[in-house]
Protein backbone atom coordinates (compact mmCIF):
# COMPACT_ATOMS: atom_id res chain seq x y z
CA UNK A 1 0.00 0.00 0.00
CA UNK A 2 2.83 2.41 0.85
CA UNK A 3 4.46 1.74 -2.52
CA UNK A 4 1.16 2.35 -4.34
CA UNK A 5 0.59 5.61 -2.51
CA UNK A 6 4.11 6.74 -3.38
CA UNK A 7 3.60 5.96 -7.06
CA UNK A 8 0.32 7.84 -7.18
CA UNK A 9 1.63 10.87 -5.31
CA UNK A 10 4.75 11.28 -7.47
CA UNK A 11 3.05 10.59 -10.80
CA UNK A 12 0.19 12.97 -10.01
CA UNK A 13 2.70 15.85 -9.93
CA UNK A 14 4.07 15.11 -13.40
CA UNK A 15 3.14 17.85 -15.91
CA UNK A 16 1.69 15.28 -18.33
CA UNK A 17 -0.66 13.56 -15.88
CA UNK A 18 -4.31 14.51 -15.33
CA UNK A 19 -5.32 11.54 -13.15
CA UNK A 20 -3.64 8.45 -11.78
CA UNK A 21 -4.80 5.27 -10.04
CA UNK A 22 -2.59 2.47 -8.75
CA UNK A 23 -3.65 -1.15 -8.45
CA UNK A 24 -1.96 -4.46 -7.82
CA UNK A 25 -1.11 -5.01 -11.49
CA UNK A 26 0.22 -1.54 -12.25
CA UNK A 27 -0.77 2.07 -12.92
CA UNK A 28 -3.69 3.58 -14.83
CA UNK A 29 -3.06 7.09 -16.16
CA UNK A 30 -5.04 9.75 -17.91
CA UNK A 31 -2.85 12.25 -19.76
CA UNK A 32 -3.70 15.94 -20.00
CA UNK A 33 -3.28 17.89 -23.26
CA UNK A 34 0.49 18.21 -22.73
CA UNK A 35 0.77 14.48 -22.11
CA UNK A 36 -1.16 13.60 -25.25
CA UNK A 37 1.03 16.00 -27.24
CA UNK A 38 4.14 14.29 -25.86
CA UNK A 39 2.72 10.88 -26.72
CA UNK A 40 2.04 11.95 -30.30
CA UNK A 41 5.51 13.50 -30.59
CA UNK A 42 7.63 10.84 -28.86
CA UNK A 43 5.61 7.63 -28.67
CA UNK A 44 4.54 5.54 -25.71
CA UNK A 45 7.97 4.07 -24.90
CA UNK A 46 9.57 7.46 -24.45
CA UNK A 47 6.68 8.75 -22.34
CA UNK A 48 6.71 5.77 -19.99
CA UNK A 49 10.49 6.06 -19.72
CA UNK A 50 10.11 9.69 -18.62
CA UNK A 51 7.57 8.70 -15.96
CA UNK A 52 9.84 5.92 -14.72
CA UNK A 53 12.69 8.40 -14.36
CA UNK A 54 10.47 10.62 -12.24
CA UNK A 55 9.83 7.71 -9.88
CA UNK A 56 13.54 6.80 -9.83
CA UNK A 57 14.41 10.35 -8.78
CA UNK A 58 12.32 9.75 -5.66
CA UNK A 59 13.83 6.28 -5.11
CA UNK A 60 10.45 4.66 -5.83
CA UNK A 61 10.28 1.38 -7.70
CA UNK A 62 8.39 1.66 -10.98
CA UNK A 63 5.25 -0.46 -11.53
CA UNK A 64 5.44 -3.46 -13.81
CA UNK A 65 2.50 -2.39 -16.01
CA UNK A 66 1.33 0.97 -17.35
CA UNK A 67 -1.97 1.77 -19.03
CA UNK A 68 -3.10 5.03 -20.61
CA UNK A 69 -6.86 5.48 -20.68
CA UNK A 70 -8.83 7.67 -23.06
CA UNK A 71 -11.74 8.28 -20.67
CA UNK A 72 -11.43 8.09 -16.91
CA UNK A 73 -13.55 5.25 -15.50
CA UNK A 74 -16.58 6.08 -13.40
CA UNK A 75 -15.94 3.03 -11.21
CA UNK A 76 -12.58 3.44 -9.47
CA UNK A 77 -12.38 0.62 -6.95
CA UNK A 78 -9.04 -1.25 -7.00
CA UNK A 79 -10.49 -4.41 -8.56
CA UNK A 80 -11.97 -2.52 -11.52
CA UNK A 81 -8.79 -0.50 -12.03
CA UNK A 82 -6.80 -3.73 -11.95
CA UNK A 83 -9.07 -5.20 -14.64
CA UNK A 84 -8.60 -2.15 -16.88
CA UNK A 85 -4.83 -2.33 -16.56
CA UNK A 86 -4.79 -6.02 -17.46
CA UNK A 87 -6.92 -5.62 -20.58
CA UNK A 88 -5.08 -6.00 -23.92
CA UNK A 89 -4.57 -2.80 -25.92
CA UNK A 90 -7.52 -1.94 -28.19
CA UNK A 91 -7.33 -3.01 -31.83
CA UNK A 92 -10.08 -0.77 -33.19
CA UNK A 93 -11.07 2.88 -33.19
CA UNK A 94 -13.65 4.12 -30.69
CA UNK A 95 -17.00 4.65 -32.42
CA UNK A 96 -18.43 8.01 -31.36
CA UNK A 97 -21.34 8.30 -33.81
CA UNK A 98 -22.87 6.21 -36.58
CA UNK A 99 -25.15 7.59 -39.28
CA UNK A 100 -26.07 4.92 -41.82
CA UNK A 101 -28.77 5.30 -44.43
CA UNK A 102 -29.35 3.24 -47.55
CA UNK A 103 -25.96 2.82 -49.24
CA UNK A 104 -23.97 5.35 -47.21
CA UNK A 105 -22.44 5.51 -43.75
CA UNK A 106 -20.86 8.44 -41.96
CA UNK A 107 -18.92 7.41 -38.85
CA UNK A 108 -17.21 9.51 -36.20
CA UNK A 109 -14.16 7.72 -34.79
CA UNK A 110 -11.45 8.38 -32.23
CA UNK A 111 -8.07 6.68 -32.22
CA UNK A 112 -7.27 5.29 -28.74
CA UNK A 113 -4.04 6.51 -27.18
CA UNK A 114 -2.86 2.92 -26.73
CA UNK A 115 -4.15 1.49 -29.99
CA UNK A 116 -2.27 -1.76 -30.54
CA UNK A 117 -1.08 -0.77 -34.01
CA UNK A 118 0.84 2.26 -32.71
CA UNK A 119 3.30 0.06 -30.81
CA UNK A 120 5.04 -1.20 -33.93
CA UNK A 121 4.20 1.65 -36.34
CA UNK A 122 6.24 3.33 -35.06
CA UNK A 123 7.49 3.06 -31.45
CA UNK A 124 8.89 6.61 -31.43
CA UNK A 125 6.40 8.16 -33.88
CA UNK A 126 2.97 6.51 -33.59
CA UNK A 127 1.08 6.57 -36.90
CA UNK A 128 -1.98 4.54 -37.93
CA UNK A 129 -0.83 2.14 -40.69
CA UNK A 130 -2.51 2.46 -44.06
CA UNK A 131 -3.29 -1.26 -44.15
CA UNK A 132 -5.27 -0.88 -40.92
CA UNK A 133 -7.26 1.99 -42.40
CA UNK A 134 -8.19 -0.24 -45.33
CA UNK A 135 -9.12 -3.15 -43.07
CA UNK A 136 -11.33 -0.95 -40.89
CA UNK A 137 -13.13 0.51 -43.92
CA UNK A 138 -13.86 -2.97 -45.25
CA UNK A 139 -15.03 -4.28 -41.88
CA UNK A 140 -17.22 -1.31 -41.01
CA UNK A 141 -18.79 -1.26 -44.47
CA UNK A 142 -19.50 -5.00 -44.35
CA UNK A 143 -21.33 -4.61 -41.03
CA UNK A 144 -23.45 -1.65 -42.20
CA UNK A 145 -23.75 -1.87 -45.98
CA UNK A 146 -23.44 -5.61 -46.58
CA UNK A 147 -20.34 -5.37 -48.78
CA UNK A 148 -17.70 -8.15 -48.91
CA UNK A 149 -15.15 -8.28 -46.11
CA UNK A 150 -12.25 -8.92 -48.48
CA UNK A 151 -11.08 -7.22 -51.64
CA UNK A 152 -8.27 -7.86 -54.11
CA UNK A 153 -8.40 -4.54 -55.96
CA UNK A 154 -8.21 -0.96 -54.71
CA UNK A 155 -8.40 2.02 -57.05
CA UNK A 156 -7.54 5.69 -56.55
CA UNK A 157 -5.77 5.01 -53.25
CA UNK A 158 -4.37 8.14 -51.59
CA UNK A 159 -2.75 8.76 -48.19
CA UNK A 160 -2.48 12.49 -47.55
CA UNK A 161 -2.29 13.06 -43.80
CA UNK A 162 -0.96 11.08 -40.84
CA UNK A 163 -3.42 9.78 -38.29
CA UNK A 164 -2.12 9.90 -34.72
CA UNK A 165 -3.12 8.87 -31.16
CA UNK A 166 -6.18 10.74 -29.93
CA UNK A 167 -7.25 11.96 -33.37
CA UNK A 168 -10.98 12.30 -33.94
CA UNK A 169 -11.83 11.57 -37.55
CA UNK A 170 -14.71 10.98 -39.89
CA UNK A 171 -15.05 7.94 -42.12
CA UNK A 172 -17.39 8.20 -45.09
CA UNK A 173 -18.45 4.97 -46.82
CA UNK A 174 -20.50 4.84 -50.02
CA UNK A 175 -21.56 1.62 -51.69
CA UNK A 176 -22.14 1.68 -55.44
CA UNK A 177 -23.87 -1.68 -55.79
CA UNK A 178 -24.43 -1.42 -59.54
CA UNK A 179 -20.71 -0.89 -60.18
CA UNK A 180 -19.59 -3.32 -57.43
CA UNK A 181 -17.54 -0.60 -55.72
CA UNK A 182 -17.13 0.83 -52.23
CA UNK A 183 -15.82 4.38 -51.89
CA UNK A 184 -14.19 5.38 -48.60
CA UNK A 185 -12.62 8.54 -47.21
CA UNK A 186 -11.10 9.33 -43.82
CA UNK A 187 -11.22 13.01 -42.93
CA UNK A 188 -9.37 14.81 -40.16
CA UNK A 189 -10.76 18.25 -39.45
CA UNK A 190 -11.28 20.03 -42.75
CA UNK A 191 -8.80 17.89 -44.67
CA UNK A 192 -8.88 14.45 -46.21
CA UNK A 193 -6.47 11.98 -44.63
CA UNK A 194 -6.93 9.04 -46.97
CA UNK A 195 -9.34 7.78 -49.58
CA UNK A 196 -9.83 5.08 -52.16
CA UNK A 197 -12.24 2.73 -53.86
CA UNK A 198 -12.59 -1.00 -53.35
CA UNK A 199 -13.70 -2.87 -56.46
CA UNK A 200 -15.06 -6.40 -56.91
CA UNK A 201 -16.21 -8.42 -59.87
CA UNK A 202 -19.85 -9.50 -59.83
CA UNK A 203 -19.10 -12.99 -58.48
CA UNK A 204 -17.04 -11.66 -55.56
CA UNK A 205 -19.57 -8.93 -54.80
CA UNK A 206 -22.64 -11.12 -54.83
Amino acid sequence: MIKAQGNATVLATHPWVERVAVARSGVLLQFNADGVAALRRQGRLACIDALQRRLAEQAIEAPSSWRLCDDWPEVQDPQHIDTLIRQPPPAHALLLADHTHADESLLQLRLPLELRHFTCHFPRLPVLPGVVQLAWALELAAERLGTPRQCRRIDMLKFQRLLRPGDELQLQLRHDAAAHKLHFAYRLGDGEASSGRFAWNSAEHD
